[in-house]
């Protein structure tokens, strides 16, 4: 802190120090500490609330799909050429709390015998236009009651373990299998990355190594969503590499055919390697390059392999890199929503993060979001972990 006052004033050196506080404080800290604590917090959402929703939801899809009736009639002049339901008004039922078992026409849409030409008539528009009226008040109605529900009952929040132990078989398959895809991801950085790596430690032109080194960094001048999208495009049905294909007579796109490469977790890898090999290029070449290069010189001398170079030699100096270059790759695969969602979205197994972002964004249970996120940050911490005993290196020889 003194070599800090002397080089910087105690001004500056007060606002750098304020703003590295407010920075681990208010962005990491506090909220890590907040996600942490909803995810132990338990909301029960079911009994009346639940069922409040349900019905809801259910009229609210009614009451859209005899505006959109409505609409089709104004556009098509009275003349659609569907079936249409009759739309007589019918008497204002009770609000019911049992759900539907599907999205049956209730009871005023029964289909009409003669009703197989035609638009909507006059006291049809008008039988429409009062149901609608009549959706509108029950839907009010049942807010108000899930209002007052939510309120009292509706939604018990209490300290637990449930946000855990309720994850259903499925959602805790796709945590072990999202784990092990990004494992995969980082084993196959890995491969491509270290001959990258020791090339261009070892490489004695400075002009090679700063064309090897300007074409690895360009790609990341692109925006990374814009770099996942031309992935999408060479590798989906239409795409460039079934173009080529096409071209080289392999397959006829003309006739339907094609490979859909997007359908399947290889594509994700291969968008995944492609969006973080620099964090595994980097490390490793910053380690192999202050490995004194007199001592692979030597062993050749010896006569030793250029496989025993490279386990003896070159990866016991390079293991700090290796294992940053894991550790980095690995948690940005465990957590990365835009390529699994974005590549071949629906066409291949779901991974971990989207189910959290699900439970987020459309399920709106932030608490128990918060529980899927809290494992998978356990799950990095242990990788970290198990990767450092592996490698043998601690923090001090990470941070050289």
């Amino acid at each position: 802190m003194s070599e800090l006052v002397r080089t910087y004033g105690r001004g500056l050196t007060a606002l750098f120090v304020g703003l590295i506080v407010a920075w681990i404080v208010g962005l990491i800290l506090v909220p890590q500490i907040r996600m942490i604590e909803r995810a132990f917090i338990y909301e029960d959402r079911g009994g009346e609330t639940a069922m409040l929703a349900l019905e809801i939801d259910r009229l609210y899809t009614e009451k859209f799909k005899l505006e959109q009736r409505l609409k089709a009639g104004e556009g098509s002049g009275g003349g659609s050429g569907l079936p249409s339901p009759s739309l007589t008004p019918s008497p204002t039922p009770a609000p019911s709390l049992t759900p539907s078992p599907g999205l049956t026409p209730s009871p005023g849409l029964t289909p009409s015998p003669g009703g197989a030409g035609g638009g909507l008539s006059a006291a049809e528009r008008v039988g429409a236009e009062a149901r609608i009226g009549e959706l509108n008040a029950q839907i009010a109605e049942l807010e108000a009651q899930e209002d007052t529900s939510s309120g009292e009952a509706g939604m018990k929040e209490s300290y637990s373990l449930d946000n855990f132990t309720t994850m259903s078989a499925v959602h805790v398959e796709i945590f072990v299998m999202t784990l092990l895809y990004a494992l995969c991801v980082t084993v196959l950085c890995f491969l491509i990355c270290y001959p990258v790596a020791y090339a261009a430690a070892t490489m004695q032109s400075e002009e090679k190594l700063t064309l090897l080194m300007v074409g690895l960094v360009i790609p990341y001048a692109i925006n990374e969503l814009l770099r996942i999208f031309s992935w999408v495009m060479i590798l989906e049905k239409q795409g460039i590499l079934n173009w080529l294909f096409d071209a080289l007579g392999i397959i006829s796109m003309d006739a339907g055919e094609g490979f859909r490469f997007v359908a399947s977790n290889g594509a994700v890898f291969t968008v995944m390697i492609y969006a973080y090999v620099l964090f595994m290029v980097f490390p490793i070449y910053n380690t192999i390059d202050t490995l004194d290069k007199n001592q692979i010189e030597a062993a050749r001398d010896l006569g030793a392999s250029v496989w025993k170079i490279h386990t003896r030699v070159v990866i016991p100096h390079a293991k700090p890199g290796i294992a940053v270059g894991s550790i980095m790759t690995f948690m940005l695969s465990a957590g990365s929503i835009a390529a699994p969602e974005i590549v071949g979205r629906g066409l291949h197994p779901d991974w971990f993060s989207q189910l959290i972002y699900r439970r987020f964004f459309e399920a709106d249970s932030w608490n128990q979001g918060s529980a899927y996120s809290v494992a998978l940050l356990v799950a990095c911490v242990a990788f970290i972990l198990v990767n450092m005993a592996i490698f043998k290196v601690g923090i001090r020889d990470i941070a050289k």
